[in-house]
This record gives C-alpha cells, sequence and structure tokens, in this order.
C-alpha cells in the first residue's frame, strides 16, 4: 500500500508518495553524511568504515581513526524548522546503546581494543535542501 501526504506547494496541493518522501529523506542523509566525512577528512582523520552494520546490534555511521584513537560517528541531520529540536536530540538513549554494542563488535573483529574510542553527533541542519550548519559534538 502507498500512502499520500499532501504537502502545499507555489501553485496548487502537490500529492507525493511516503516513498518519494522516504527517498528525499535518504538522500538528505547521505548529504548529511557526505558533508560530516567531508569536515573529518580535511582535518586529517581516516576512513575506516561507512555505514558499518552487525545483525540485531545496529549501525555506525561513520567509523574514523586519528592518532591512536577511534571515533564513531552518528550523524542526524534535520530541517531548520524542525520543532521537535535539533539533530542531537534525536540520539536517544537506545541509540546509544546500540551503537556501544556494535563499536564493541567493530572492535573485536579488527582488533582494535587497545586504541581509545570517542562517540561523537555530527549535527547537520539544513535549509530547503541546503546544508546550513555543521557542529560536532561529544555523546
Amino acid at each position: 500500500m502507498t500512502y499520500f501526504i499532501c504537502q502545499a506547494r507555489k501553485g496548487g496541493d502537490v500529492m507525493e508518495s511516503r516513498t518519494d518522501i522516504d527517498r528525499k529523506r535518504k538522500e538528505s542523509g547521505r548529504r548529511a553524511e557526505d558533508a560530516v566525512l567531508s569536515l573529518f577528512l580535511a582535518k586529517g582523520y581516516s576512513l575506516l568504515a561507512r555505514n558499518y552494520s552487525v545483525h540485531n546490534a545496529g549501525e555506525l555511521d561513520l567509523i574514523l581513526s586519528r592518532e591512536m584513537c577511534i571515533y564513531i560517528v552518528e550523524v542526524k541531520c534535520r530541517s531548520e524548522r524542525n520543532s521537535f529540536g535539533g539533530p542531537a536530540a534525536a540520539i536517544t538513549g537506545q541509540k546509544k546503546l546500540k551503537m556501544i554494542r556494535t563499536a564493541k563488535v567493530f572492535l573485536q573483529r579488527h582488533e582494535w581494543q587497545q586504541y581509545d574510542v570517542r562517540f561523537l553527533a555530527g549535527c547537520v541542519t539544513h535549509r530547503e535542501g541546503a546544508i546550513v550548519r555543521i557542529e560536532i559534538l561529544p555523546m
């Protein structure tokens, strides 16, 4: 079943399918991940994995390294007009626990338990599809 959401636009109402909305949300998330990754790479970090997932544990958006430290970054993207809080508010306690479980598996599989590990939030705010702010915050 396809759901439709009516969105007002210039020139009248336009019907947009649920799959179109999901596709746009994924594209927005991918652009946010790309922007956060570019920021880290420009500062000398190395990418170890992207969208690393473990069945029944969770997914890690970005895993980076620099100077004997592993950085696990959860990227969240929100519209500037989002009334439910910014991107950081979307990272729940349950999400943090899943990240920790998944990170443990990643570190064990790659024998990197001796590295320091830091969890960060890559908070991206956009306006009409254009990124207006990127904040990197500790979790």
